[in-house]
């Protein structure tokens, strides 16, 4: 993202107390799991990858999908979505009888005759508030009554946005009252979109198009008086790929977002009630302004800065104020030499610069401020960090290099000749071996200051999953550690949010590279076990260690073993897609086309 202010640069250093550097491995467990199952009468309602798929991040998006949603505040429920529009609820009291699914709400696919075009996302902000979205551009806000009543089928609609063009997919929501005797109820989503950006014609005349990803922090109100939620405003952060992790605080002060590649917050907060809130495709990452009101044109080379001011009449040298340090300008004019100086520029340099090899001249009624750079090939987004009143001047011939230097990704010949030689084989490494992204970030955006106040690298490690330990904080993520997987927890202490190392899955980082057709991850809200699903009917848990009734000795070592931790596998009667996969810490819910399985976990089994 990028930022007005300065960010601090954050180290998830693991708690050594809570990594296990004798771990061996985890022991196969023959104890069976008990699984009971819940016929399906409905088909489930799936968005397939279609012709019009054409970015890899909505296509990673539609077939990695959870079409089955636990409800953490009552994890007893779980819900999904069928073919008619219809949200469905399962109850599951007892193992031995379990009711069919019933409708608690409709969003009526059959009578809009409309395709989705992302699948259906439900998301539990409180225990009675859901955020619905149909997949097909419709936003709902849900009044659930108690939901842990298994007579308690019927959702009041409390708010509805209809998108004017790309359909909404819920990330994270929070519902909250306000501490004052007004005892307003505040609601924030976030929201996020593809939107399709046209691109310019190219040599043959077509078209083609760009899919940009949207996140929307979306804010709504609603009076004691009121029955249903207003829109209060909409934060926009727009960037290329599919977020890892988007979570807000409590008190909705900062969201915590992690991507592949970063995001850049749109400073346009909207208050319309009845304002678009989709993303214009021609908008820029920051705000512009009209070529004519521009104060300042630049242009920049490899080398250097140049700034162009155009100078009123009659304006001598001595009206002009110049200071150059190497990490901050300042440029004014006055208007009589004995006059307070007039700031065109001024503020912190996007990149250090060299104050002794730069100068200024007047020439042709412009003042020309060419600014060394200290780093020579390092582009500048800006000659002030922040400050985009200027107009940024293209030369055709650092165009021109920039091409030169990207003709070999372009061709459309393959390369002759005979192959350059490797230092090593790609066939010697792993595929846990292949390290990742080098932008990946987790940061941290402050709603107050609007701008990313922390960020941590997260580039040499591989995000594993995200899992919801309470609903009433902000989700947890799993970041790989050597071999081991560790959850990362959001926490407050004063005014200061960090992230702590919560709880270790000894090895589990190295399993899950080794599982080819892994589809989903998920662990208990206690930690007790982890579990990775396939696509198809293998499901493996992964417990924590636990102590033995009676210790063994190791035959090698001879050392005594008092914990120890075990490994199962399950495998369903047929082949059929597993489609959604959720945990609780006694049961683990794996649904497809005609039934829903549910297994039960709790720590007594398998042990």
């Amino acid at each position: 993202m990028s930022t007005k202010s300065k960010v601090a640069q954050v180290e998830l250093r693991p708690n050594r107390r809570l990594l296990d550097s004798k771990f061996e491995s985890y022991k196969l467990s023959l104890a069976p799991i008990p699984s009971y199952k819940a016929p399906i009468s409905c088909r489930v309602h799936l968005v397939r990858v279609g012709d019009d798929n054409f970015s890899y991040e909505k296509i990673k998006c539609l077939t990695l999908h959870n079409y089955l949603t636990l409800d953490q505040w009552h994890p007893d429920n779980v819900y999904f979505v069928d073919s008619d529009g219809c949200i469905r609820r399962f109850h599951v009291q007892l193992e031995m009888h379990i009711e069919p699914s019933f409708a608690v709400f409709s969003f009526g696919f059959q009578r809009l005759g409309m395709k989705s075009n992302l699948p259906p996302t439900l998301h539990f902000a409180s225990e009675e508030i859901c955020i619905a979205c149909d997949g097909m551009r419709s936003v709902y806000v849900l009044q659930t009554g108690d939901r842990n009543n298994r007579y308690s089928n019927t959702w009041k609609e409390l708010y509805k946005h209809v998108e004017a063009s790309s359909a909404p997919f819920i990330l994270h929501s929070v519902h909250r009252k306000s501490t004052d005797e007004s005892n307003i109820e505040y609601l924030d989503c976030l929201f996020l979109k593809f939107v399709e950006k046209m691109q310019k014609p190219s040599e043959n005349g077509n078209s083609d198009e760009a899919t940009e990803t949207v996140i929307e922090w979306v804010s709504l109100g609603k009076r004691p008086e009121e029955e249903k939620f207003q829109l209060l405003g909409v934060r926009m952060f727009q960037g290329k790929s599919f977020p890892c992790y988007a979570s807000l605080l409590q008190d909705c002060s900062e969201m915590h977002l992690a991507s592949d590649s970063p995001f850049s917050f749109i400073p346009s907060w909207c208050s319309d009630l009845n304002a678009d809130l989709s993303l214009p495709g021609e908008l820029a990452n920051e705000e512009t302004v009209e070529d004519k009101d521009a104060p300042y044109e630049w242009k920049q080379t490899e080398e250097d800065v140049t700034v162009f001011i155009k100078l009123p009449p009659d304006v001598t040298t001595k009206s002009i104020t110049y200071s150059l340090s190497k990490t901050k300008v300042s440029i004014g004019i006055r208007e009589t030499e004995d006059a307070q100086a007039n700031i065109i520029l001024e503020g912190d340099l996007y990149l250090e610069a060299e104050p002794e090899s730069s100068n200024w001249i007047v020439s042709d009624g412009k003042l020309e401020v060419t600014i060394q750079k200290r780093i020579e090939g390092r582009t500048w987004m800006s000659v002030v960090d922040g400050d985009n009143r200027g107009k940024m001047i293209v030369d055709p011939e650092e165009v021109e290099k920039i091409h030169k230097k990207l003709e070999h990704l372009t061709s459309d010949t393959l390369e002759s000749g005979e192959p350059q030689g490797q230092i090593y084989s790609g066939d010697q490494l792993e595929e846990c071996d292949s390290y990742y992204n080098s932008s990946a970030a987790l940061v941290c955006f402050n709603a107050t200051a609007e701008a990313v106040t922390k960020s941590a690298d997260i580039s040499s490690t591989k995000w594993l999953f995200n899992a919801v330990l309470d609903p009433s904080r902000p989700a947890a993520f799993v970041l790989r550690h050597d071999v081991d997987a560790i959850v990362w927890q959001p926490s407050v202490t004063g005014n200061n949010t960090s992230w702590h190392h919560l709880a270790t899955f000894n090895a589990l980082g190295y399993v899950h590279a080794s599982k080819n057709n892994l589809k989903f991850c998920s662990c208990a809200p206690d930690t007790s076990y982890a579990a990775l699903c396939d696509c198809q009917r293998r499901i493996y848990i992964y417990r924590q260690p636990t102590a033995l009734s009676s210790p063994l000795r190791n035959r090698m070592s001879g050392e005594v073993v008092g914990n120890i931790a075990t490994q199962q596998v399950t495998t369903l009667d047929n082949n059929a897609d597993i489609l959604g996969f959720c945990t609780s810490n006694s049961r683990m819910f794996v649904l497809m086309q005609n039934e829903l399985v549910i297994f039960k976990v709790s720590s007594d089994v398998g042990a």
